[in-house]
């Protein structure tokens, strides 16, 4: 996978901080910082190509790198602070920076944030046995799931069951259950379903698959429409199973997506740029990584799932090209 500004980045991860780089507004021929997430995460990379794309069409003196950071909560701090111009996060986290909830409960709510466009999905998955019980979305009542380790346990899976108009009580249990113990059950039968919150192709989901046929379950129906009426932040996803070699080539799911946001500061002009490097250069995009190939230019412009109003350059970009259905600012 090719990564721009590596050297940059490196660097950036060494000094923890780009207030070199920080100013009041940002402007297309000033170096502009991508805050991703861990180096061995998906961000990093889609954040790598999202700035090689946004420096090489001109050929200019504009800049672009990316820095690897703890993730979402951090990059929001630091897009508010200033720090930087750009981040990739999950738009649950943003919606909370929004509302000034979750992480962010006793700040000041981030209405300046501003959504361009999303990416992948963090997807509910639920795993099962092909020879289990467990067919369809119904056949998990009265059966057992494991979800996250003890004291973390998977929000998504339960919004799911609230969509249903299920509670914990229609199912066996609810099992909290270390991760590295988790496949084991399943394939002995002492669990029906896992249930995982995931980006895809994943490597726990991978590892399923092989040690016991498990597959991943199609969500479609109630459960995923229920949930993304309840949570605005949440988007249907269409997972592309093919990566998994699986006989059932797609499933439905749902959950957050990774968004590349910004602030009302960020200029219109760099927010065209951006815009112009990933849609002229989508088939680049999607090769910079797994979880992009099944993405499509009105997968990207899709309005759901942003957890925070679309920056109006944005708008007037997907607009003008005709680019999935892009909606009014609020």
């Amino acid at each position: 996978m090719r990564l721009t500004c590596f050297a940059t980045a490196m660097a950036l991860v060494v000094a923890g901080s780009c207030s070199a780089f920080a100013s009041t507004a940002f402007a297309a021929t000033g170096p502009i910082i991508i805050a991703t997430g861990p180096i061995a995460g998906f961000a990093f990379p889609l954040g790598g190509e999202i700035c090689r794309l946004y420096e090489t069409p001109l050929q200019d003196k504009a800049r672009c790198a990316v820095s690897a950071t703890d993730g979402s909560v951090e990059n929001l701090n630091r897009l508010r602070s200033g720090d930087l111009a750009l981040a990739i996060v999950q738009s649950d986290v943003a919606a909370d920076a929004v509302n000034a909830s979750g992480a962010f409960t006793g700040a000041a709510p981030f209405t300046d944030l501003k959504s361009i466009v999303g990416f992948y999905a963090e997807a509910l998955t639920i795993l099962v046995r092909a020879d289990g019980p467990v067919k369809q979305v119904d056949d998990l009542k009265g059966k057992r799931v494991a979800v996250g380790a003890p004291g973390s346990p998977e929000p998504l899976f339960a919004d799911f069951l609230s969509g249903l108009e299920w509670s914990k009580a229609d199912l066996d249990g609810v099992i909290e259950m270390p991760r590295n113990e988790q496949i084991a059950a399943l394939c002995d039968g002492k669990i029906a379903a896992i249930a995982v919150t995931a980006p895809h192709p994943n490597g726990f989901v991978r590892e399923a698959i092989a040690a016991c046929h498990a597959i991943i379950l199609d969500l479609a129906g109630p459960g995923i429409d229920g949930a993304v009426e309840a949570h605005p932040a949440y988007a249907p996803a269409h997972l592309d199973l093919s990566v998994y070699g699986t006989a059932n080539s797609a499933v439905q799911s749902f959950g957050p997506r990774a968004v590349l946001v910004t602030t009302a500061k960020l200029d219109n002009v760099t927010v065209d740029r951006l815009l112009t490097g990933i849609f002229k250069h989508l088939e680049e995009l999607k090769k910079s990584h797994p979880a992009l190939v099944g993405l499509d230019a009105n997968a990207i412009a899709a309005p759901a799932g942003l957890g925070a109003d679309r920056h109006p350059a944005a708008v007037k970009y997907l607009v003008d090209n005709k680019i999935g259905d892009a909606p009014a600012v609020e």
